[in-house]
């Protein structure tokens, strides 16, 4: 790891800008170590740490080393393109240049992700699409012709029309299709099977894990990048979401009286009457109990909780296990690798999976699950979605992820609370660990200021607002725009958002009213703007330089305490004699906390502010542990303040 990572080491004659980090190599023989003594590791790596390559190495190292399959998990797709088409082809010119070796690596998708070309071809015979359609298809038929792996990353297609090609994992027929010789997903899986390092996403590898195991190829060792969103990911993927509107869609492919759908193309008259039949029962039953699970929710929120199993919905499992015994019956009224035979395959396979999770929910059977209903956010009567997961995921995870591989590794730039990194031990249920804190490698006393709203209304007061709104005036006027305002609730942000117009003269794109990715490349685009959003802003997007001078955190960014998992959470920890405020609200709250505070130094030549217009953070006590939480840098509690220690910061 010296040779590599050292001041004159390998890694600088590949990267031109590489700056020698004490840290990175810190890092890179942690993992190392870890990797040879059989042990899980934990690791904290501050922003400019340079932790992509300091886990990547030692983990391609030690796979080649010692014939061991690695296996890389980040938090999304976005991710993992970076990992492949960025990080590992620095990790390979090394390995060649300096050691004369190589090794495969391979970027996983779920099945999704691929286009299936019997679809492909279904779709164009069907006749349903119209010239414009086709055309935008064109590209992906030229992509075909080469017999390589395709990708969603490959082609530009609307997500609608995709939806309509790519594979469906429950009426694959595998190898024996037509075209299985030059299928993107089993040449993927080819590829899987023979690589040292296989690049992934936290959704896939939990959906791989709940499965059984059966959709990747063995590893032996994982590493967690992003591993801060590992237990809320894992509970995700582990439970299930079910829309009233996907169940009626699935219905509508099957029989619907305007076109007739794939019941529609049944020889035998008396099967098929048999057949719209029972879709004209079990569509009304579909309508009757979401509209009655519908009143169970209160006005004022959009989710309720459900204690008890379901009192609406056995009649509907009933209908649905009916249906598909006739769905079972009539198969043979379809043609082999007909359009309608594939398209039938399909829906039948997502009415299974949909109803194996509706008996769930209207049984619920297992103690360690919470089940709620939830209505789409502001939309009185839109869709709404039966939810149940896993209350808690360390038990899952100490017998299916830790047990399982010789060593699991985390790796986030915050696991930690105030340097203890238990509440993530406890969570994930990591045994047989190591943990390695480190700093991040830029000087935070030079580069930031933080201003503490110290005087303003307490959150809770309905003063807040209006003092909130005018304080972020302040400090978007004085910086000229360029800020991004960190919200915990739609609600508030609404209100602020109302206010703030009428006291900045800059464009504002908003989480509100545009979808988070739109109102991000707008924001982008439209110099000296302001950006707005909640949850999926504390983390994971990046704004180097200038294009972030300000963060406004408007409140700590605690958990709504009423929303069923977080509640279950904190039953079940109360049940155990501990405090749940100290034992889960605060360190899950102090982590994504580090995680908005981190959207503002991207570099070394980063300067900016953070605002944090929420005053318990110097009023409680448990304040503290939040500002011991943050690198140190310099505090001021005044707009006058701040104004003059910015300005030191830009000298």
């Amino acid at each position: 790891m010296i040779d590599i990572f050292s001041e004159k080491g390998y890694l600088s004659t590949v990267i031109p800008s590489f700056e020698y980090r004490e840290e990175q190599l810190k890092m890179a023989e942690f993992i190392m170590e870890r990797l040879y003594d059989s042990e899980n590791g934990i690791i904290e790596a501050g922003t400019g740490t340079g932790k992509t390559l300091a886990y990547l190495v030692p983990a391609v190292r030690y796979a080649l080393e010692q014939e061991k399959t690695i296996a890389v998990t980040t938090e999304t797709k976005a991710l993992q393109k970076q990992l492949v088409d960025k990080d590992l082809p620095v990790v390979r010119e090394i390995l060649n240049r300096y050691y004369n070796t190589d090794f495969v690596y391979s970027l996983c998708l779920g099945s999704s992700n691929y286009p299936c070309r019997k679809r492909f071809e279904a779709a164009l015979k069907s006749g349903a699409l119209h010239p414009g359609e086709i055309k935008k298809l064109g590209p992906l038929s030229g992509l075909f012709k080469h017999n390589s792996i395709i990708t969603r990353f490959d082609v530009s297609v609307p997500g609608y029309l995709w939806n309509e090609i790519h594979r469906e994992g429950d009426s694959c027929d595998s190898f024996k299709c037509p075209f299985s010789a030059a299928c993107s997903y089993q040449m993927a899986r080819k590829e899987w099977s023979r690589s040292n390092l296989l690049v992934m996403n936290h959704h896939l590898f939990f959906t791989n894990t709940a499965s059984g195991k059966t959709y990747l190829p063995p590893f032996d060792i994982v590493i967690f990048d992003e591993a801060h969103s590992v237990e809320e990911i894992a509970a995700a993927q582990m439970g299930f979401d079910l829309g009233y509107k996907e169940i009626l869609e699935i219905m509508h492919a099957f029989y619907n009286e305007k076109k007739h759908g794939i019941i529609g193309a049944i020889g035998d008259e008396g099967a098929r009457e048999r057949c719209i039949e029972s879709v004209k029962r079990i569509v009304p039953e579909i309508h009757r109990v979401f509209e009655e699970l519908r009143k169970l929710l209160p006005t004022e929120k959009n989710f309720i909780r459900l204690r008890e199993p379901a009192p609406y919905g056995k009649d509907l499992v009933s209908l649905l296990q009916e249906y598909l015994v006739l769905m079972a019956d009539v198969e043979g009224e379809f043609v082999e690798e007909s359009p309608r035979r594939i398209e039938f395959d399909v829906m039948r396979g997502k009415l299974f999976t949909y109803l194996e999770h509706l008996a769930v929910f209207v049984h619920q059977k297992s103690d360690n699950d919470v089940y709620w209903i939830e209505r789409e956010a502001d939309a009185l009567l839109g869709d709404i979605f039966l939810r149940g997961q896993p209350v808690d995921v360390s038990e899952i995870m100490n017998r299916e992820v830790i047990a399982c591989y010789d060593s699991s590794i985390f790796v986030s730039a915050t696991l930690a609370v105030g340097g203890d990194f238990s509440y993530i031990v406890e969570r994930l249920g990591i045994e047989n660990h190591r943990a390695l804190p480190l700093r991040s490698s830029f000087d935070y006393k030079s580069q930031v200021v933080l201003y503490i709203a110290r005087d303003i209304a307490d959150p809770g007061s309905v003063a807040y607002n209006a003092q909130a709104a005018s304080d972020a005036a302040d400090v978007i006027s004085f910086l000229r725009g360029n800020c991004l305002l960190l919200f915990t609730s739609y609600k508030t942000l609404r209100e602020v958002k109302s206010m703030l117009a009428g006291k900045i003269e800059y464009p504002i794109y908003s989480q509100d009213t545009l979808a988070a990715t739109d109102a991000f490349d707008r924001y982008v685009s439209d110099t000296d703007s302001v950006l707005m959003g909640t949850h999926s802003y504390w983390q994971g997007i990046d704004l180097p330089g200038d294009l972030v001078r300000g963060v406004i955190l408007m409140k700590i960014p605690f958990a709504v305490p009423d929303a069923p998992p977080v509640e279950a959470k904190m039953e079940r920890i109360a049940m155990l004699g501990r405090n749940p405020f100290s034992a889960l609200q605060v360190p899950e709250a102090v982590i994504r906390f580090k995680q908005g505070f981190g959207r503002l130094i991207r570099s070394g030549k980063d300067r900016g502010i953070v605002a944090v217009l929420d005053s318990r953070i110097v009023s409680k006590p448990y304040g503290r542990i939040f500002l011991k939480a943050i690198p140190e840098c310099r505090i001021v509690y005044s707009i006058r303040e701040l104004k003059e220690a910015y300005a030191s910061l830009c000298e």
